[in-house]
């Protein structure tokens, strides 16, 4: 019996135990602000209740198992009282939206947590920024199903994106677009950009992507199309857990034979675990033509003439050489002392060297180690042909918030990891040359097959506390590790003197990015002011271990490798890039008017970023006495075989290494390059009335940007010092610097133009701000580098400004109670010194040009055509033009010079005439079954510009049609459908100029189907 009651009571307190709750949830004023302090107390027991943090959050624990009323209130504001009942161990989100007591309360919406993820929150958001912004939230992805966040911004109006995963806003190009994770800047990784290719980020592991399209003060100044914000997933106020797998077929690759290459046992994970790479540092350079000093030396003479006072090779021919040398036959015991001075005896003794196993021996012996060296090079030259594998996805996540010392702590982790193929049977690429006067002729076309294997992971590691309640800390830890291997087999078409050239080509590279995150928030309630700082660290690495380019040539009786026109080479990068990220500001309001925003914010920041670059360049050799070897059977893997890295003979019987590495030799390799900017700001957002609101500030920045190359620096060499320029480099290899302060001021207005207690939002904004863009330091570097894509070289110019913008923005927007809204945006930007990639006789560089300006209108709508169809879309239109000095391109004693030639206008570089993107969605509830088809196109928009004659080049119109199909199975399960570039059209950029069009390059890789399924608790 007393077992019995102890059951009972262990369950009936087992049970009130259980039956405690917790309500949470956040409360703004009406027009999105926090409310910080609020109270929230249970109608029956005033007793129990919480107050708001400096982030309007609350949490409140119920131990009363019966049904309460909650009542939230706020001095100035109209107490709100909402009944919740949160059964066992609950946890039930409760928001609320606090009205000034001015008004009437007609009614309370409560809805779920206002999730960063979802359209709503971000719509609020939107509606209240004192800036003009754009967004794309992770419940939009879902429905687009967009796998990277390159892709999934393409879908904000006035965005287009590359398949480099490089994107433009209105039009206007990536120097223009500054992108910082979770409001930090990272690095670019690549030597040819200025803004990092968002195909690093999964959109598994992000809320949303913000795009703020005028400037305010608290932002960085350098940008004029957008400033892009990737906000990673926020820890969630219950236990969440999701996984995805994801299955693809592309049409022209998965499980059809691709061009392929050798590959590391890593590559999978995103990187080579060293298969590729090689160890420079045991490099011995070959001496296919040694002195006879050197040979000496190797049969064992170095002491004696060391003790001669000979430590380095004699002048040939000359008398003293000619001594020495027969002095060196008599230590070979081929001449006797006494007989120094005869001449028919010096005559056999040399004759005996020469034609004796002497010279084999010593040449074997100076050449072995460097034998030894080249062999250590791996033999993956061939491209070879091999079944692609699906493509594939596999993520994971999981976050909840608990009690840590009796304070909430937050946390959330996710992984994913990926791999894809792609291929391209029958790209092209042609280069145009001039012909007289005006006309254009193709110099040459190639027909060619090309690769991509990517492969990658990220993961992320999020967790908050809050050890008080007007105080919280952060932490985030981001890895991403991406790698891609780009193979090409290439045959011109156009041919010379019945030779045909033919490419093999391996470009491997792995990018890194570890990112390190630090934030602050506080609330000082005596002076009731905000205080955020938040650091951030990126270490990141960009390598290309063996980028193999080898030409040969395709004759009517076979192949052969042409001794003075072929190239074989093999090149070894590593970029190493670090950006240290700082930031404070302190935001206190100004006077007490509820359901106003008025508010001061003073902040500073500081940028580091820190950039080395090293490269290795080694070309393979014949011997010059040597016709032009054959490729019997096209056999590339044969010809470039380690064993032909040997010793061979020569018709006279003597060794010689037919083929060999030399290693080229240049201090430009080498470089360093760092940039800091210091800044510092004060803005004011001030609501005059209900109806206005004005904000605006003043920034300053200054900015120290310095490039060299390493040893040069070292050494002090001046600007245009001679010694800066190598033998066989056709410039000189000056610093770049800049060093500027900017004086960045900005301004915005809001009017509500509709009455003041009407319940829809109908603004009118208008903008005006001052920007500026700075050159990257590997523009400013003058050196010059091979590049993959563009095939050809590539060097900077110190000589570059910065880019001074105006920007002049106007938007009418207008969002109804029933979901649906429009908005109508025109903008002009003025630029000074705009910055443009050029084409020139000695490969492609970067110029200023000096003025130039870009205009349009964007249309924006969403409607909700019925309850089951819902239609989003974007249109961009825009007039640019620049006018610009024609210029050619000279070099004199390694200084570069433009030369004018005449003025002219056209159309501004980067920028595209319009921009389209719309989104359907279709909701069948009844089969719980969700279809979305989305479109997007951009304008044909100049992408190189030219100075040698030739017709610029413009990347074309490309119409990208995706849709997706997601089945839900109860609560949990879901299994989706996506189609990715339905029409399958190419990627393609094509020379214009005088009525003359030829394609510059042209990639068509497949139709994409993928098949996932997935789990959400």
């Amino acid at each position: 019996m007393k077992r019995l009651l102890l059951l009972i009571c262990f369950c009936f307190i087992g049970g009130i135990a259980l039956s405690q709750g917790i309500v949470r949830g956040k409360i703004t004023d009406e027009t999105g602000q926090t409310v910080i302090g609020a109270t929230v107390v249970l109608k029956s027991n005033p007793g129990v209740g919480t107050v708001t943090d400096f982030d309007g959050n609350y949490n409140l624990k119920i131990t009363d198992p019966s049904p309460q009323v909650l009542v939230v209130s706020f001095i100035g504001y109209q107490k709100i009282e909402e009944s919740v009942n949160p059964l066992g161990n609950a946890i039930v989100i409760r928001n609320f939206s606090l009205i000034p007591q001015s008004q009437e309360i007609i009614g309370v919406e409560i809805t779920a947590k206002a999730s960063r993820e979802h359209d709503s929150y971000m719509e609020k958001m939107k509606i209240n920024s004192a800036t003009t912004i754009d967004y794309i939230s992770s419940e939009t992805i879902k429905k687009t199903g967009d796998s990277q966040v390159s892709s999934a911004v393409a879908r904000v109006p006035g965005v287009s994106s590359s398949s480099n995963g490089i994107i433009t806003v209105r039009g206007i190009g990536d120097r223009y677009i500054k992108t910082t994770l979770n409001g930090s800047v990272i690095p670019t990784l690549d030597p040819f950009t200025n803004n990092i290719r968002l195909d690093l980020f999964p959109t598994s592991l992000v809320d949303n992507v913000t795009l703020a399209k005028t400037l305010k003060s608290d932002l960085p100044g350098d940008w004029a199309g957008a400033y892009l914000s990737v906000l990673t997933k926020d820890y969630p106020d219950q236990l969440t857990l999701s996984l995805e797998t994801t299955l693809g077929y592309n049409s022209q690759s998965t499980f059809k034979n691709v061009l392929a290459s050798d590959r590391s046992t890593t590559d999978w994970l995103g990187y080579d675990n060293g298969f590729r790479d090689y160890d420079h540092e045991s490099y011995v350079s070959p001496r296919p033509d040694p002195t006879l000093y050197e040979e000496l030396v190797a049969l064992g003479l170095g002491p004696y003439y060391a003790s001669l006072g000979i430590t380095s090779p004699w002048s040939p021919g000359s008398s003293a050489g000619e001594t020495y040398f027969n002095l060196g036959l008599i230590q070979l015991g081929l001449l006797a002392p006494a007989l120094i001075n005869d001449v028919n005896a010096v005559a056999d003794a040399r004759d005996n060297y020469f034609n004796g196993p002497y010279q084999n021996q010593a040449f074997q012996i100076i050449n072995t180690p460097a034998v030894k060296s080249a062999q250590a090079l791996p033999n993956n030259w061939a491209n070879y042909y091999k079944r692609a594998p699906m493509d594939f996805s596999q993520s994971f996540s999981v976050g909840n918030q608990i009690s840590l010392f009796g304070k909430p702590l937050g946390f959330m982790s996710g992984f994913r990891i990926y791999g894809s193929t792609r291929f391209d049977p029958s790209s092209i690429v042609s280069r145009v040359t001039t012909v007289g006067t005006g006309g254009y002729t193709v110099k040459s076309a190639l027909s060619q097959e090309a690769s991509v294997f990517s492969n990658g992971w990220s993961a992320l590691a999020n967790l908050a506390y809050k050890p008080a309640n007007n105080h919280s800390v952060s932490f985030l830890f981001m890895p991403n590790m991406t790698g891609a291997n780009r193979l090409r087999n290439s045959q011109t078409t156009v041919g010379l003197d019945g030779l045909f050239p033919l490419n093999v080509s391996q470009f491997y590279e792995e990018r890194k990015q570890f990112v390190y995150q630090f934030k602050y928030e506080g609330f000082i309630p005596s002076w009731k002011t905000k205080i955020e700082a938040n650091s951030s660290f990126t270490d990141g690495s960009s390598n290309a271990p063996d980028f193999k380019t080898f030409t040969y040539y395709k004759k009517q009786d076979g192949y052969q490798v042409d001794l003075t026109e072929s190239g074989t080479f093999r090149y070894f990068r590593n970029l190493d890039e670090d950006i240290f990220d700082s930031q404070l500001s302190a935001e206190l309001p100004i006077g007490e008017k509820p359901g106003l925003s008025r508010k001061l914010k003073l902040g500073g920041s500081y940028t580091r970023n820190d950039r080395s670059y090293r490269q290795y360049n080694y070309e393979v050799k014949y011997d010059n006495t040597t016709n032009n070897f054959s490729l019997p059977d096209n056999d590339v893997a044969a010809f470039l075989d380690i064993s032909s890295f040997g010793f061979s003979q020569n018709n006279l019987g003597l060794l010689i290494l037919d083929r060999y590495y030399q290693r080229n030799e240049n201090p430009a390799d080498r470089t360093f390059g760092f940039y800091n900017v210091y800044s510092g700001y004060t803005m004011a957002d001030y609501s005059i009335s209900t109806k206005l609101r004005i904000t605006g500030g003043l920034r300053m920045e200054q900015a120290n940007i310095f490039t060299d190359v390493f040893i040069y620096d070292s050494l002090g060499y001046a600007p245009n010092d001679p010694r800066r320029q190598y033998p066989g480099e056709i410039f000189l290899a000056n610093p770049g610097k800049l060093n500027e302060r900017s004086i960045l001021p900005s301004v915005g207005m809001i009017y509500k133009l509709n009455a003041f207690d009407d319940p829809e939002v109908f603004n009118l904004r208008l903008n005006y701000s001052h920007s500026v863009a700075r050159p990257s330091i590997r523009e400013l570097s003058d050196i010059v580098v091979y590049d993959y894509e563009l095939q050809d070289f590539v060097f900077g110019n110190s000589a570059l400004k910065m880019v001074q913008i105006d920007n002049y923005d106007l938007r009418v927007e207008k969002y109804l109670q029933s979901g649906n809204n429009w908005s109508v945006s025109v903008f002009y930007k003025n630029f000074k010194n705009h910055i443009e990639l050029l084409n020139t006789n000695q490969g492609y560089t970067w110029q200023n040009v000096d003025n130039s300006y870009s205009a349009g209108i964007e249309l924006e709508a969403k409607r909700k055509v019925s309850k089951k169809l819902e239609a989003l879309a974007n249109l961009t239109l825009v007039k640019s033009q620049t006018e610009y000095v024609l210029s050619r391109l000279e070099v004199v004693n390694g200084i570069k010079t433009f030369i004018p030639e005449d003025t002219v206008s056209r159309s501004m570089f980067g920028q595209a005439p319009y921009v389209f993107n719309a989104i359907l969605n279709y909701r069948l509830d009844s089969l719980a079954l969700d279809l979305s088809v989305s479109y997007n196109i951009q304008g044909r928009k100049l992408v190189i510009t030219s100075a040698d004659g030739t017709p610029d080049i413009f990347e074309m119109p490309r119409h990208m049609v995706d849709f997706k199909a997601n089945k839900r199975f109860g609560n949990h399960i879901s299994l989706s459908l996506r189609i990715q570039n339905i029409l399958n059209q190419s990627t393609k950029r094509t020379y214009f100029g005088d009525g003359y069009e030829q394609d510059y390059d042209a990639y068509r890789f497949g139709t994409t189907y993928l098949l996932g399924l997935s789990y959400k608790l």
